[in-house]
């Protein structure tokens, strides 16, 4: 990247982050407004990979800031939205962008430098982060809801821990590639422990919602549980391929000293790897 487009990169930014915010445009949160925001965010992701393909790193840092803006309105709205059916769904809206984020920037941040790549790893970590945080709202409020809202937050979380394999491939990949600057490379990896982590944090979810719904809802959940635990094993008990969406190499660049959140609810009987600070909770 130019001096110049570094220049022009940070005024556009600046120019972005200054804008007003559009949060403030909703005077009562709803989960329409929540849509919106997620919805805009989406659009703006899917500029951010358009301009990594076309090499317009300035282009792609712009819509990053705009996608992580409208993400973190989505968060604001959701934890304004009234009724706990409503939070619920505004919610899942919220952990679905951030994983679709997660999912995004794991996958190109190898294909950008300098201050972008160190940004979008940022981003990557936040969206992490933030995709935990709604993940444990959504079980907080599991016992209040009815049984089929109690499934579809399940299969929510399901779906999202199964997809963590290949986030965590992409990531594991990217630092591998030598393409990572070392202003990134240790964010990065803070960002695989995360990733790790919330791969067995959802299990632990699931586990906690299961035992709340009646007997027919459970054998979804139950396979559910089976599939992610399945995964789990097959990433860190040698029962996959390295590669592949379902295996990864023993050599996962993971510090053993990376901050993971104490009071992760880490379901013990599953292959945890050594590497992972929450292993000796079990």
């Amino acid at each position: 990247m130019t001096c110049f487009s570094k220049a022009a990169a940070g005024l556009m930014a600046a120019a972005v982050l200054a804008a007003p915010s559009a949060a403030s445009a909703h005077s009562d949160p709803s989960v329409k407004s929540v849509r919106s925001h997620a919805r805009s965010a989406d659009k703006a992701l899917a500029v951010v990979a358009d301009k990594v393909k076309d090499r317009d790193q300035a282009a792609a840092a712009i819509a990053m800031v705009r996608n992580l803006r409208q993400t973190q309105a989505a968060t604001r709205e959701a934890g304004r939205v009234r009724g706990r059916s409503d939070r619920a769904r505004a919610l899942r809206l919220v952990t679905a962008q951030r994983a679709a984020n997660v999912r995004r920037l794991a996958e190109v941040v190898d294909e950008v430098s300098g201050d972008v790549q160190v940004d979008m790893v940022a981003a990557l970590t936040s969206n992490l982060t933030g995709r935990e945080r709604a993940i444990a709202k959504l079980t907080a409020l599991a016992p209040t809801l009815p049984a089929a809202a109690q499934s579809g937050i399940a299969r929510a979380i399901a779906a999202i821990s199964a997809r963590g394999a290949q986030d965590l491939e992409n990531m594991a990949t990217a630092a591998r590639s030598g393409r990572i600057e070392a202003g990134a490379l240790p964010q990065l990896q803070q960002a695989m422990a995360i990733a790790s982590g919330a791969m067995f944090t959802g299990v632990g979810q699931l586990q906690q919602i299961v035992g709340m719904l009646p007997g027919p809802a459970q054998g979804p959940v139950n396979d559910a549980i089976a599939r992610v635990t399945g995964i789990l094993q097959g990433i860190f008990g040698g029962g996959g391929t390295a590669g592949t969406p379902g295996g990864m190499p023993a050599n996962l660049p993971v510090p053993a000293n990376l901050p993971i959140p104490a009071n992760l609810p880490v379901p013990c009987g599953l292959p945890i790897p050594s590497f992972l600070p929450f292993a000796k909770a079990c």
